[in-house]
């Protein structure tokens, strides 16, 4: 009757024991990802399944989902995840203003302000300050996109010469540059 009962446990403590490991495997994957600690509050990372609603702003016209809402210490912090890498000198300005826009429409759907947010690329993470000077830019680039559309002719930047290499309206284009 004892030997029964002592097989019993020594399962269940490698049962134990491998819980721990993948539980262990799995903080340290979440950690390198750039996700902060806390508890997920919505995720659009999978692209295979919708989880929430959008967050939408009818206020400022605005709608998203950040590939990661987390509840932290901090407060809500809203995570953009991107496949590509960084720029050596920081995040690219595009991503900053989307990871703001995200931070606006957190504040305007919980009434308060996320401290900041954070851009993870393939070889590091940002973190990027919630700051009003910021939140007002983004308003007024969206508010100019808005403008835009109504205009005849809308000119193109290049203030990015390999983004204009790149671009597939090259061909087309009466401003393209180098």
């Amino acid at each position: 009757m004892v030997r029964p009962m002592v097989a019993a446990v020594f399962l269940l403590a490698i049962a134990f024991v491998l819980e721990l490991l993948v539980w262990i495997h799995a903080g340290r994957r979440i950690a390198r990802s750039g996700i902060p600690e806390g508890r997920v509050i919505s995720q659009d990372a999978d692209r295979r399944r919708e989880l929430h609603r959008p967050l939408v702003s009818r206020r400022y016209g605005l709608a998203g989902k950040p590939d990661y809402l987390v509840e932290t210490t901090e407060g809500l912090v809203p995570v953009e995840l991107k496949s590509r890498n960084s720029l050596r000198s920081g995040p690219y300005a595009s991503d900053t203003a989307q990871l703001t826009a995200y931070c606006v429409l957190v504040e305007e759907a919980t009434g308060v302000a996320p401290t900041h947010g954070i851009i993870r690329y393939a070889n590091r993470s940002f973190r990027i300050s919630y700051a009003p000077q910021a939140r007002d830019q983004v308003l007024q680039a969206i508010e100019e996109m808005r403008s835009a559309r109504h205009s005849p002719s809308v000119h193109r930047s290049h203030a990015q010469p390999a983004r204009c290499r790149a671009c597939g309206f090259r061909a087309a284009c009466e401003e393209q540059i180098g």
